[in-house]
């Protein structure tokens, strides 16, 4: 039998962006409901979950969501066999137990209110004229709010339905294939390391080694797919499995492990969703591309634009203005809150693989010399002003900066 409910902010997605979103707005008093295709929260895993030590702070996440602590980095290139080391001398960031950390951002949304209705898919919005008045499901419920905040991953299942997203969007994928092992001989536990060159890892994109223990680590790989073509998973198997072959720089290390997870994502290279909003309708997260497109971060981001879409609704609910002139207010928000920084890293995206990564090798060993680590750890997290970016790659002024 159809049931209908009613809410005042609609959620599609219960994965970081979907529950920042609802997190936000269920402790700022509105009546908010998850809709969750999967489940079980926290599965399957999708995102390596690298993060940076402020987002477990900021969200009051406890220490059990990282799986190991961050303080250095390691880059190695297959191409020219150079390495670089760095060491921050404090913790940075960390690996997370990403079930876990769905699982605690999910109890704080549910303390704070959120109703989470999990193993039901959105099928499409329910429209009321021109505006998004909420949505329903496969098995034929209504589900009524005043706005709604698609938070469906790379499908952006309302958002394309709505008419705000053109359905052949998303033409470029990262696409990101990792083993979860145990038996690695982790180089170092508190080293998250990559590993690059054009032939030798991957066509376009990097390796990783990702320690989640003395003797466990996160083992994959991120490339480019055009969304035009057929990519199949046995393909994606193919290069993790070159990268941990007789001939990979990693192969003394993992010959002995056994992967006991599997875990597998995407996230679109086209550029941020220009407009992520129409009327009673925001878009937040992967549905709206707003991942780093340097080095495939989308956790932190994810959150902060779920809360961003989420305080735009309450303060739209409180005007009794949920039209798009008013919810552009949301697209302001995530300007502030990025400047320049995505631009800037779009730019480094045109410079050729090879290039890009022997530049940045020379880089990295120029600013460790130089002590200048804090400029390192704003290239990591995507948050280089341009100035900042030509002082780390002084050669692409005028040709891509």
């Amino acid at each position: 039998m159809m049931q209908e409910r009613e809410c005042d902010v609609l959620v599609v997605g219960a994965g970081p962006a979907g529950l920042g979103a609802a997190i936000t707005s269920s402790k700022l008093g509105l009546r908010t409901i998850v809709v969750e295709q999967s489940s079980e929260i926290g599965y399957p895993a999708k995102s390596s979950g690298l993060t940076w030590k402020e987002v477990v702070d900021d969200w009051n996440l406890p220490s059990r969501v990282i799986s190991q602590w961050t303080s250095s980095f390691y880059l190695y290139s297959a191409h020219s066999t150079r390495e670089v080391e760095i060491d921050f001398g404090r913790i940075v960031g960390g690996t997370l137990n990403f079930h876990i950390f769905l699982q605690e951002l999910a109890f704080q949304a549910i303390r704070h209110g959120t109703k989470i209705i999990l193993a039901e898919r959105v099928s499409e919005p329910l429209m009321d004229g021109d505006f998004v008045c909420g949505v329903k499901t496969a098995s034929g419920d209504e589900i009524r709010s005043k706005i709604v905040i698609d938070c469906s991953g790379p499908s952006a299942v309302i958002a394309k339905k709505a008419g705000l997203i053109s359905p052949d969007w998303n033409a470029e994928l990262g696409i990101g294939f990792e083993y979860e092992m145990l038996n690695y001989k982790v180089r170092n536990p508190n080293t998250i390391e990559y590993y690059v060159g054009e032939e030798e890892i991957v066509p376009v994109g990097y390796g990783w080694v990702l320690p989640t223990g003395m003797d466990r680590a996160k083992v994959g790989l991120d490339t480019v797919h055009s969304a035009t073509e057929s990519l199949e998973i046995k393909d994606m198997i193919n290069y993790l499995n070159r990268f941990l072959g007789e001939n990979s720089p990693i192969y003394n290390r993992v010959k002995d492990a056994q992967p006991f997870e599997v875990h597998s994502g995407v996230y679109s290279l086209s550029g941020m969703l220009d407009k992520p909003y129409s009327n009673g309708l925001m878009v937040a997260g992967d549905a709206a591309s707003q991942a780093s497109p340097l080095l495939g971060e989308g956790i932190r981001y994810a959150l902060q634009f779920g809360k961003r879409a989420a305080e735009t609704a309450v303060e739209a609910t409180n005007a009794n203005d949920v039209s798009e002139d008013y919810l552009k207010l949301y697209q302001q928000k995530c300007g502030e809150y990025l400047r320049e920084t995505f631009e800037v890293a779009s730019d480094l995206l045109k410079v050729p693989t090879d290039e890009y990564w022997e530049a940045l090798l020379g880089a990295l060993t120029r600013l460790k010399a130089s002590g200048n680590t804090e400029l390192v750890i704003k290239y990591l997290k995507t948050a280089m002003i341009r100035e900042e970016a030509i002082e780390i790659f002084p050669a692409f002024e005028g040709k891509y900066l």
